[in-house]
């Protein structure tokens, strides 16, 4: 563990060197942001969401966010918060307008017929009217598209939503707060089924 937390610092230490030789912006994204993100804003692996497609707007206020240390997970404290304190305003502004420009790439589509995509299909789009959950796609597009106040959701991989919905169930994204209650009354069958239909859609 103390090895992996040596070479998680060793790669921040190089993002940020790369970031203070950086000419502008887009270059900072393709050389930095890509060590996690992906070159294109679709990560390869589950542990970084996949933010090509995302709303600009909800990209700006998740780095703000990070800037002010609001977000206050332990995956923001360690990858993300050494990051965005190096932003400036329009750093962030440029930063999300690059990545909201890039194409998403996709997960195999969900097959028919299976009951836990049946399940998670009536939760994103009826809710569970029972356990006063609203319908995912209220907020998050009919789509799961994303809109400028929560985020795309299509796409994104399976494990990081999951992992999210647990996060969302906690008190340590405040600024998620209309999540909170949500996620506190999904059970893991129901997060583990709306990550796995989500990442697909």
């Amino acid at each position: 563990m103390k090895r992996i937390l040596i070479l998680i610092q060793a790669l921040l230490a190089l993002c940020l060197a790369a970031y203070a030789t950086a000419a502008n912006v887009p270059a900072t994204v393709t050389k930095v942001c890509a060590n996690c993100h992906g070159a294109d804003g679709n990560s390869e692996s589950p542990m970084f969401p996949r933010l090509a497609g995302q709303e600009p707007d909800y990209l700006q206020r998740q780095l703000l966010a990070y800037r002010d240390q609001t977000r206050a997970n332990p995956a923001a404290q360690n990858y993300m918060w050494g990051m965005a304190k190096l932003l400036t305003d329009d750093d962030i502004k440029q930063v999300a307008n690059w990545f909201a420009a890039q194409a998403p790439v996709y997960d195999k589509q969900p097959g028919a017929g299976d009951d836990r995509g049946r399940m998670a299909d009536a939760i994103f789009r009826q809710g569970l009217p029972d356990q006063g959950v609203p319908a995912c796609a209220t907020c998050h597009g009919d789509r799961a598209q994303g809109t400028s106040i929560a985020p795309r959701l299509a796409g994104q991989h399976a494990h990081y939503i999951e992992s999210q919905l647990k996060v969302l169930a906690t008190g340590e994204r405040p600024a998620a707060v209309m999540m909170q209650p949500i996620a506190q009354k999904l059970n893991e069958e129901q997060v583990a089924a709306l990550a796995a239909y989500l990442g697909k859609l």
